[in-house]
């Protein structure tokens, strides 16, 4: 191809990175309208413990696919805010375990409606084949980029 015909908007990198910003931009919007005191970043973390609480910050950078100094931030905030606590594991105490609080756990069904309605906002108005296909699609680029 020649460079000089490339045109970064029909970029199918730049399309799947737009729509992304687009849809994050939306679930911190539906979350901070609602009195969440979470963004998405947070929301990754608070699932995975919905999940299966009691992880440590190891397994927790693999579930949501970030860097070990990006959960361990993630982490220090919502410590902070009171929605997680870290107990140091029974057997190994160079390792904490993060367990969700009382209030972090009474977030759950409201943040999951938010994200469900993000959901509906995304795929308003496309047909149901259309979206099928859309996610098979999205799922091969996923995995040829893991290869």
């Amino acid at each position: 191809m020649d460079y000089r015909k490339y045109v970064l908007a029909d970029s199918i990198g730049f399309q799947i990175s737009d729509a992304g910003r687009l849809v994050i931009n939306r679930l911190n919007s539906n979350f901070k309208e609602q009195g969440y005191p979470v963004t998405h970043e947070q929301w990754s973390i608070m699932i995975r413990l919905w999940e299966e609480d009691g992880l440590n910050q190891n397994k927790l950078s693999i579930l949501t696919g970030k860097d070990q100094p990006s959960v361990s931030r993630l982490i220090n905030n919502l410590e902070k805010n009171g929605l997680v606590m870290r107990v140091v594991h029974p057997v190994d105490k160079r390792t904490n375990l993060i367990f969700l609080t009382p209030e972090g756990k009474k977030l759950q069904i409201g943040l999951i409606e938010q994200a469900q309605k993000t959901i509906d906002q995304i795929c308003y108005g496309i047909d149901k084949e259309e979206l099928t296909i859309f996610l098979k699609v999205l799922n091969e680029i996923k995995v040829n980029l893991s290869n």
